[in-house]
């Protein structure tokens, strides 16, 4: 059964399953840890970070919320020695179907690309742009041509929100216009 990783939360259990060094169906508990999380060189994935034991051969294996339904797919560990190291991220199951469907209609994924680069808001900048709270991403500068230069987006902007998804962190900005189709209004 499938779940929705926009209803987890951080703290939340999960269980990741896998083949960790070829032991099949091993399970491993652990909690959400992060949500949302970019990683460097993939900024569209917004990925499930737990610490659940996730180690090689784990990768594709289910991740399941604490009612037993599918909420990612594990994909990756953040390790200085190739094994366990508290660091582990998934692929929410939402994210890893559109990729399936665009593949099996088209043979690719495509992306979104808004053309910005971003930067968080901190206390100091939302005080100075009189925000109440430091959400949103702030767009330090827009790429000659791009779909943001064409909306008339200008570094120093503040972007709080996509399709009425709130932007908490920058981080969260890139995954969100790369869920859209490249072409796509939002």
């Amino acid at each position: 059964r499938l779940g929705n990783p926009k209803q987890l939360e951080v703290g939340d259990p999960v269980m990741a399953v896998g083949a960790p060094f070829g032991f099949e169906q091993t399970a491993t508990q652990g909690i959400v840890s992060a949500k949302g999380r970019s990683l460097p060189g993939d900024s569209v994935v917004p990925f499930i970070q737990t610490d659940a034991a996730v180690n090689p051969g784990n990768s594709g294996g289910p991740l399941f919320d604490g009612s037993g339904a599918v909420v990612g797919i594990n994909a990756q560990i953040y390790s200085q020695s190739g094994g366990y190291q508290g660091l582990a991220f998934a692929i929410p199951i939402d994210v890893a179907l559109k990729v399936k469907d665009q593949i099996v209609a088209t043979g690719k994924a495509s992306h979104g690309r808004l053309g910005v680069t971003v930067q968080d808001v901190n206390q100091s900048l939302a005080e100075s742009f009189g925000m109440k709270r430091p959400d949103g991403a702030l767009v330090a500068s827009v790429a000659r041509n791009s779909a943001a230069a064409k909306a008339g987006l200008k570094p120093g902007d503040v972007i709080t929100e996509v399709n009425g998804e709130p932007i908490v962190r920058s981080g969260s900005l890139s995954s969100l216009i790369g869920m859209a189709s490249p072409g796509d209004k939002v």
